[in-house]
């Protein structure tokens, strides 16, 4: 393969939906969001130097428990998100498989989803619109359950970032920004692995974590909990790694193809 320009050529081809010369430019583009998102996640400092992206993951985990409470038949009254990436999820009725259901699915709730965003917008067609839907639902959102001032304002200015990135941003851009977001959604609960395996933390008084609050209604300690929640986060992501950039992807279609005479 020839030399690779990065401008129009880049974006002509893979417009046009002939990306597969271009396939180590993508991985590598995965890689850099690997990296942003993993190795700077496993550092307290790090996240703030992918700060949006961060505060999407909080987004993502305190929605998970939202929508657990909903799926459960309860009620999901509002979400706050903090300046230091903290967030909290407001719910109430959840109890026994019902609480447990809505403190599991802040945890790996958003890998199965991340997984799904990394799959789709692993392509120039399917990153505008997976970045478009997330800004959407960032967006409503936002307008219904978040209440606190800097959560409200921060999420609406993400939804807007990830609306201008879906209509103007080039086709690599798009794909970057929808495995980043992938990627952060996947790795939201093994970047808070200290909160997986602590039975609780002080939050105008002790409050039990996501993974004490199943080990009550189950058996088995918190850290079992949060170890399983671990391995199915980073399962997700290998899966959808798998399937997003290491399956051969299709021939492209010729514009000419041949016809049949009769």
């Amino acid at each position: 393969m020839g030399p690779v320009t990065f401008g129009s050529d880049l974006s002509r081809t893979l417009s046009e939906g002939s990306g597969a010369p271009l396939r180590s430019v993508l991985l590598a583009s995965f890689a850099g969001a690997v990296v942003a998102s993993v190795v700077l996640g496993a550092f307290s400092w790090g996240r703030y130097v992918i700060y949006p992206f961060s505060l999407f993951a909080t987004w993502a985990h305190e929605m998970g428990h939202g929508l657990g409470a909903i799926i459960t038949g309860n009620r999901f009254i509002e979400l706050e998100i903090y300046p230091s990436l903290g967030g909290q999820a407001l719910t109430s009725g959840a109890d026994g498989l019902a609480q447990v259901i809505v403190s599991m699915l802040g945890l790996v709730g958003p890998a199965l989803v991340g997984a799904a965003v990394m799959i789709a917008g692993s392509s120039s067609r399917g990153a505008p619109r997976v970045v478009g839907a997330l800004a959407v639902v960032v967006a409503l959102s936002t307008l219904i359950w978040v209440r606190n001032g800097f959560g409200f304002g921060a999420m609406l200015l993400v939804a807007v970032g990830l609306g201008l990135v879906a209509r103007f941003g080039s086709p690599l851009v798009r794909i970057v920004f929808a495995q980043l977001l992938a990627i952060q959604m996947a790795m939201a609960t093994w970047s808070g692995r200290h909160y997986l395996f602590v039975k609780g933390f002080e939050r105008d008084g002790f409050q039990a974590s996501d993974t004490q609050r199943i080990a009550e209604e189950l058996w088995l300690p918190y850290w079992f909990w949060g170890a399983i929640a671990a391995v199915l986060s980073i399962a997700a992501l290998g899966l959808a790694f798998k399937r997003a950039w290491l399956s051969s992807p299709p021939a492209p279609e010729s514009r000419h193809a041949p016809q049949a005479q009769p």
